[in-house]
């Protein structure tokens, strides 16, 4: 009885090892593939910053502009503008609309105008045939033609042939984890929208750094700085709390670099 006992023991003890390193090795799997979701993620978004599309770009909030589709004025009627754009009114989501941009022809620069869709909307009725009367041929797609009210307003005077662009503005921020209140989490809000966390489990030294002029990155960069970045650090580091007093939290370092179309 002796004997079986200590045998008892021993593989119980050896089961208990194996057990905890199996679960610890199944946690950190879940906290590596965490970070890289999170960052895969945010990066595919930031890497269609536009020119000059960035607006905030701190530690723990970063806002950034990026197209959604372009559109070319086709004729104006004081201060609204027909413009044509592929797929129409149809072919984008207008929740996403921040905003609207005009393209300086001399400088190739853009100016941005923050504004809502149902703000610009006029319909599309009649205007395939006003932008035809004005020599545009819309007879294989009249769908795409569409009124933008008021917009003329926003900018110099934009002739038929001008370029604008539909443009979309998010906000991406790391703050306390609402599903995990012991983790940081990570947030998405479309321009007047909500925050909605997509990403949680990072750790306290998880944030957004910026390079500009290729040289060192910085956590915050404002003013004459902001047309200069070049490039986004994504600091994910990743922590998942330990689940018992015996156990160690499970912490994993990640960040990924992220070159961006900032610059003119």
């Amino acid at each position: 009885m002796l004997l079986s006992s200590v045998v008892i023991i021993l593989v119980s003890g050896t089961f208990l090892v194996q057990s905890q390193y199996y679960s610890s090795q199944t946690q950190s799997v879940g906290v590596h593939d965490n970070a890289r979701v999170a960052t895969d993620r945010l990066a595919s978004e930031i890497r269609s910053t536009m020119e000059d599309g960035f607006v905030v770009a701190g530690p723990r909030t970063m806002t950034i502009r990026t197209p959604i589709v372009l559109a070319m004025v086709c004729d104006r009627q004081s201060n609204n503008l027909l413009v044509h754009f592929e797929g129409g009114e149809a072919g984008i989501d207008t929740d996403e609309v921040a905003g609207v941009a005009k393209r300086d022809p001399s400088t190739g620069d853009w100016t941005y105008q923050n504004a809502t869709w149902a703000s610009m909307d006029g319909g599309s009725a009649g205007a395939a045939g006003d932008c035809a009367a004005n020599g545009a041929d819309t007879s294989w797609a009249p769908g795409e033609f569409h009124e933008l009210t008021n917009v003329n307003t926003y900018f110099s005077t934009s002739d038929p042939g001008a370029i604008l662009m539909l443009f979309r503005e998010t906000t991406f921020r790391i703050q306390t984890s609402v599903l995990d209140t012991m983790t940081l989490g990570l947030y998405r809000q479309r321009y007047g929208g909500s925050l909605v966390e997509f990403a949680t489990g990072m750790d306290t030294t998880a944030q957004f750094q910026y390079r500009t002029g290729g040289v060192s990155y910085a956590d915050t960069v404002t003013g004459a700085g902001v047309p200069n970045i070049d490039a986004v650090r994504i600091v994910a580091d990743a922590r998942l709390p330990a689940r018992s007093a015996t156990q160690q939290d499970v912490t994993f370092g990640w960040s990924v670099n992220v070159a961006v179309r900032n610059l003119p």
